[in-house]
Parts: C-alpha cells; structure tokens; sequence
C-alpha cells in the first residue's frame, strides 16, 4: 500500500493476514468490489489492530476516483459489523472453525500406533526366530562351516582360501532334490512354518511330531506373514507396519496438542514448517528401516550372543590368546550399523530445524531490530516473518511460500526445489529398503551363521552423489533464509 498523497474517500475494516502491504483477499468471502481487484498502489495501508477476541484487522483507505467501473461501491465497508457488505453479512463474526486439541482422538491413534509397532517388532523378531530355527533344522543334514568334512550335504557358501566372500557355487539347482541345498533348506523352513517337528523317539518310519516350544510356536507364527519362496523369507509386513504405526504416532500427537494430523510439522508462527516436515520423513523412513532389520538380526543372532559371551568369558578365566570368542563378539553387530553417508543425511535432517530457527530468532544473523518480536502479531513473532492467528490457517502451501512479511503469499523456488529433492530421495531410499527386507535368501542366511555374523549387518548403502544433492539442497534452503533476513520486503504506508 502507498502512503496517502490525494484525499482518501472510500475505507474498509477487513481481516488481516501476515502481508500489510496488500488486502487479505482470500478470505471467503473476498472484499466487494473494487477492492478485490485493486494494486497495490492504489490503496493506503492506515491500520494494523489486534482485537481483544485475538482476530486481527487491516484497516485501507482509496480514492473514489478507483471506483470506476464498480456502480454504487459502499463508502465504507467493515467485515466486523457488515456495513457495506452485500446482505449486511459480517465475515468475522460469524463463527468458524477453529483447531483445538483432540486429546482423546490423539489418545486412541497413540494406542493404534502402539499395538502397530507391537505387532512389527514382534513379527520381526519372529522371523528372524524362524531364521535361526530352519537354519537348525538344515545343518542336522547339511555342512555349512568352510572347510568342514564328513558326514552331510556340502552346503558351504565360502572357500577356505577366501572365506569372508560368498561363493554360492554349491546353492546352484540339482536335479537330484537330495543333493539340492535349497531344496534342503526349504524342507527346513516348512518343518519350522509348520511347527511339525519330527519325535526322535517315534518309532521307525513314524511321522508323529514331538510338542513344540513356545519359540517354536512364535517362529511357526511369524512365518506364516512371509511369503517363502525358493528359500527367501521377507520382512514386508513387519516394515510397512513400522512405518504405518510411526506415521500414526506422528498423527497422533496433530490430534492430541493442535487438533491436526499435521499439528506435528506446524511451527511455533502457525505456518506448515518445510524442515519439520523433512525430519519427520527421514525419521518415519530410518526408523522403521532400523526398527525391522534389528529386531531380525536380534531373533537369528540372540542365542549366538549368549554363547559367544560364554565362551569368551570362559576363555578369559583361562587366560587364553588370542581370545577368539570376545575377538567373534566385538565384530558382531545385532544392531544394524549405519554407514557414513547415511549418518550425515540424519544430520541435515535434524540439524536444518535447529538453524532455520537459529537464524531466525536470534542476532547471529540480521539486526536486534528485525529479530525482536513483534507485539501485534498473534505469535510475537520476529518483526521481518510472516506467520498465521492458529493452527487452523497452516496450509501445505506454506511450505513453497516465502516467509517474510510483504512476499508470503510469493513462491520461493528453494524451497520447491527442497520439497523436489526431498521427496526424489527419500523415495528412492525407502525403494531401496524395501528391497532390502523384501528378499533375506537362504544363502544370505548360512553365510551370515558360517561367519558368526548377523544377516542384515548394515543399512542399505548410499553414495556422495546422494547425500551431496541433499546437502546443497539444505544448504540452498538455509542460505535463502538468511538472504530473506538480511534483505527484507521493503515496507511502504
């Protein structure tokens, strides 16, 4: 709006947002006309009221030569009251709809969530108990150790003279099913998902089946959601799972504090937060990723740990060197490792929340003056951003719009290129898990007890060109929040 250089005949009262330079013309209604479609420049900006119910008011004046083309346009228009208004209607004191905390629908899906990451936790140990228990099972008829001799199928999945690489030579088809170990290993997998084990006192010839142990039970259970092919087992369920009860933990808190489902990513200025909505992706993603995969190896591997600790302990009362049960103990991880480049991707996304807000809120960057609250917003927030009455008015849309007073309703195109970014990443990331936990094979599973070690000892690899592409994404996001700060929309009237 432009300060007043001709007389101003024509005023309206109406409902303010976080841009004073222009009328809030999205509210429903809109202002009559003229007003609705005048520039900028053709309207006075004289007032900025916070009401005592907490609404805010623009109060604009115009010269009435700008009512050309809008016949018997009102002199005055307030939406407070409805003067001026078509029907005498009052926009703003008419009740509308309002988020407030919904504790106990927040309550009923953290109850959802948790009986979701129950059952996923439980079917991932579950599996990883059938795992353990089929591999049993197989090795009463099979040689998986390197460079074992003697009695049983040769089924060993590395050479003496490279024994940390996996040679799958001997898994190859045999038309002599007797001779086949995938053939083998499936026979074991079925006794297991049946939980028909074989009485050894039974008499000769004899199918009965002995009574099962609890374990056994469990194991039968949780093999009964994967779908067992060719020796494979799959954590599919158990992963959608994690992330269906993290999404709904997520949702939970919205309804529970704000009355949203998207209350969790709504920032402390009203407005649908881009970096709070990146750190809830990554999060929902690694965390069920590790969630699934570490309860796995924890049922395959949590007997092998006992005994390793055994051993180990035994063998340092005897003082004997090397100790090779603690040297076997130190290298096995049940917990799957992270590797490098996927710690940092976490980094940026916990640390980009932490310095949007920093550079916001404090003087590290800009005046005293631009990061003092202001006290006719309706959240004290710092003077130069924009920001909403409530949660009610988050919209997604926030998160592609500029945040500083004068350009919010203006699309910043770092913040589209993040949201790009974001999502071709962390899709391509989830993808990559998903295949990860879709296909546990047979020979990944010998390999892993040949060599004491868990099956999944690691989450899925990325390289430098992703976390690269991710970083000059934050970093473009952070940098134009700082330009936003240090060169803020210039204010007239």
């Amino acid at each position: 709006a432009r300060s007043a250089t001709a007389p101003q005949s024509r005023m309206i009262i109406w409902e303010a947002d976080s841009n004073t330079l222009q009328l809030n013309t999205r509210t429903s209604p809109p202002p009559p006309a003229p007003w609705a479609d005048l520039a900028a420049d053709k309207i006075t900006h004289q007032l900025h009221q916070t009401l005592v119910n907490g609404q805010t008011v623009d109060v604009f004046t115009r010269d009435a030569a700008t009512d050309a083309g809008s016949s018997g346009a009102a002199v005055f228009i307030n939406a407070i009251t409805g003067t001026g208004m078509p029907g005498g209607v009052a926009p703003m004191a008419e009740p509308r709809a309002t988020s407030k905390a919904m504790p106990k629908t927040g309550l009923l899906l953290f109850v959802v969530a948790l009986a979701l990451f129950v059952v996923s936790a439980l079917g991932s140990y579950g599996m990883g108990v059938g795992a353990r228990l089929s591999l049993g099972q197989f090795v009463q008829n099979a040689r998986i150790a390197t460079g074992s001799t003697g009695a049983g199928l040769d089924c060993t999945v590395a050479t003496a003279e490279k024994p940390t690489v996996l040679d799958s030579v001997k898994w190859r088809s045999n038309a002599n099913k007797d001779q086949d170990c995938r053939t083998q290993f499936m026979a074991a997998q079925s006794i297991v998902a049946s939980a028909q084990y074989p009485d050894p006192d039974a008499k000769p010839g004899s199918k009965a089946s002995r009574q099962t142990t609890w374990p056994e039970w469990f194991a039968s259970q949780a093999l009964a959601w994967s779908s067992v092919v060719n020796g494979t087992m799959s954590l599919v369920i158990p992963f959608w799972l994690a992330l269906l009860s993290l999404l709904m933990l997520f949702i939970s808190c919205g309804f529970g504090v704000t009355g949203r489902a998207l209350g969790p990513i709504i920032d402390e200025r009203n407005r649908m937060s881009l970096t709070l909505a990146q750190l809830a992706i990554w999060s929902i993603i690694l965390l069920s990723g590790l969630l699934v995969c570490g309860l796995f190896n924890y049922g395959f591997g949590g007997l092998l740990i006992t005994e390793l600790q055994q051993q180990a302990a035994a063998a340092t009362a005897a003082k004997e060197t090397p100790n090779n049960a603690k040297i076997a103990l130190d290298a096995y991880n049940l917990f799957p490792s992270i590797p490098f480049y996927l710690a940092l991707v976490g980094g940026f996304a916990v640390a980009t929340p932490f310095l949007s807000r920093l550079i916001s809120n404090s003087t590290i960057v800009g005046t005293q003056d631009q990061t003092a609250p202001d006290a006719t917003s309706p959240t004290q927030a710092p003077k130069y951003l924009a920001d909403k009455a409530g949660p009610e008015r988050a919209a997604l849309a926030d998160m592609v719009l500029q945040e500083v007073k004068g350009r919010s309703d203006m699309v910043d195109i770092n913040r589209v290129q993040h949201v790009a970014i974001t999502g071709i990443l962390s899709i391509s990331y989830l993808l990559v898990l998903f295949d990860v936990v879709s296909n546990i094979d047979a020979v990944r599973i010998v390999f892993a007890a040949a060599q004491n070690a868990s099956v999944l000892t690691s989450m899925p690899q990325i390289d430098g060109t992703f976390t690269s592409l991710l970083f000059v994404s934050h970093a473009a996001l952070l940098g134009s929040k700082v330009y936003d700060k240090m060169v803020p929309a210039k204010r007239e009237g």
